[in-house]
């Protein structure tokens, strides 16, 4: 069992969701846990009268309600950016560039559903993301949605709690090749049906 704190800071910064992305998905992880779960620095806060959804809250949401099964061996391809690797822990930044997409699966043996997770790193710009699938392709497409927003600090409060919540994601035709179109600083869910 791996112990995982999320980022203290709840921003909708796919960057700040990208440490729960790769823990949950990568496969390297067979259990993961939260350090905090409720209050001080997690995804669900309370008052005396509320619970609040922090916007960290829903890519684990995703990750426990569609990623089943086993975890798919992707070949992704992605244009990147530079980063400032320089000073940075080994582990944290091995190159000097990063790709703007990242993308994870899962499929479920037992039923035969896809649950994807696609990150868009780029501030500016929609990708586009393509799915080829090889030994499977889906034949419906069973949700679909994006956390998103042009500022990378909202935060939900108390007083504003659906500042940051997930919004559909119009999905492409179910088929052996897929076109998701990811908007800017985005990280989005599909839920597939393969059978």
């Amino acid at each position: 069992m791996v112990p995982f704190a999320p980022c203290a800071t709840y921003s909708s910064s796919p960057a700040d969701l990208a440490e729960a992305f790769e823990l949950l998905c990568a496969g390297r992880v067979r259990v993961a846990c939260l350090a905090q779960i409720v209050n001080v620095i997690a995804p669900l806060m309370t008052n005396d009268t509320a619970v609040l959804r922090q916007t960290t809250y829903y890519p684990y949401a995703w990750a426990l309600k569609y990623a089943r099964g086993r975890v798919l061996d992707l070949k992704v391809e992605s244009e990147t950016y530079p980063i400032r690797a320089e000073g940075l822990r080994p582990d944290f930044a091995r190159e000097d560039r990063v790709p703007y997409l990242d993308v994870a699966a899962t499929l479920d043996p037992q039923n035969g559903q896809v649950c994807v997770l696609m990150m868009n790193r780029d501030l500016d710009s929609e990708r586009e993301l393509t799915l080829d699938w090889r030994d499977m392709a889906p034949s419906r497409v069973l949700a679909c949605e994006t956390l998103t927003g042009p500022d990378l600090k909202a935060a939900n409060t108390f007083e504003q709690p659906t500042r940051v919540v997930p919004h559909p994601l119009d999905p492409p035709r179910p088929g052996s090749t897929m076109t998701f179109k990811l908007p800017p600083r985005s990280y989005s869910v599909a839920h597939l049906a393969t059978s």
